[in-house]
């Protein structure tokens, strides 16, 4: 009986254990000032503002979660939070703007800042991690994202070039490597030596190298046309499209969706080409746009 009840007291033990390491966060279960928690992270928030200007100690780093209950934005939930979006964003690693649904648990930080993980997987983590250097952030592992490490730094906000990617406004580079041997704009065509405008860029880069797609979309269309080659058209959010020229081999389907980064296709010289290259365009509405304007870090 004694080993039965020693036993039982074992099992007891683990269960709260594993209830508190999922429950180590207070939740805020209404976003209003009758709620003692949200009335506190509040407070830690104004505190933040009011005292970091004057380089006042700051409060400690603290993490709720919420429960929501109806359909929201982040938008939404950083304006009653008085928090930057970039802080719920980066934390409970969301990667564009997106409806949050009812019964989502985000987790809601005290501090404003942005927590980027160890081992990003989005191309906006990515991002964020290869412009910050580690060594002046916060280090802390959060529990209720798979004891995640995270790097917090607080009180920054996104950079120009993330704050267009997140939003939907940037457009990751095709090509693994490759160099642009053509820009946007008026040229004299190299092979019938007319003047004409050029409504991408040409990115130099040997046969076969792998193309990426430079955003999240819905293949539009497949093809082949004399001075394309082998072509594909793709559908993205906000009536944007790209389109990938010169291509030797066809790798998606008619239809197909694909995500930011997929391959492809491969790097060619069909239709009118001089040598192997993608010719890359960016268009919204169906109209042109420079694609180095839209290219989320450094053009190569």
């Amino acid at each position: 009986m004694k080993i039965i009840t020693f036993f039982l007291l074992i099992i007891l033990f683990l269960m709260n254990g594993y209830l508190f390491s999922n429950e180590i966060y207070p939740l805020i279960e209404s976003m209003d000032q009758s709620n003692i928690l949200f009335k506190q992270i509040s407070d830690d928030i104004s505190s933040f503002y009011s005292n970091s200007e004057q380089e006042i100690t700051l409060r400690p780093l603290q993490i709720y979660r919420v429960f929501l209950k109806k359909e929201s934005t982040i938008f939404e939930l950083a304006a009653r939070f008085n928090l930057p979006y970039e802080a719920i964003t980066t934390l409970n690693r969301i990667d564009k703007p997106k409806t949050i649904l009812p019964g989502t648990v985000l987790l809601i930080p005290n501090t404003p800042g942005i927590f980027i993980p160890s081992e990003p997987i989005s191309d906006i983590e990515f991002m964020a991690l290869s412009w910050r250097s580690i060594e002046t952030a916060i280090k802390l592992q959060v529990s209720d994202k798979n004891n995640i490490i995270f790097y917090f730094f607080p009180g920054e906000r996104f950079h120009k070039v993330e704050r267009s990617f997140f939003l939907g406004l940037m457009f990751r580079f095709p090509l693994p490597t490759g160099i642009v041997s053509s820009y946007y704009g008026e040229r004299v065509n190299p092979i019938t030596g007319s003047a004409h405008f050029h409504n991408g860029i040409d990115i130099a880069a040997p046969e076969g190298t792998e193309i990426m797609a430079a955003r999240s979309g819905i293949v539009k269309t497949i093809g082949y046309n004399d001075i394309c080659g082998n072509y594909i058209h793709i559908m993205h959010e906000n009536n944007y499209e790209t389109i990938y020229c010169h291509i030797k081999k066809i790798l998606v389907l008619l239809n197909q969706p694909v995500q930011s980064g997929m391959i492809i296709a491969t790097v060619g010289t069909t239709g009118m080409s001089t040598g192997p290259h993608l010719h890359f365009e960016i268009r919204n509405s169906g109209e042109s746009r420079d694609p180095s304007l839209m290219i989320s870090g450094k053009i190569q």
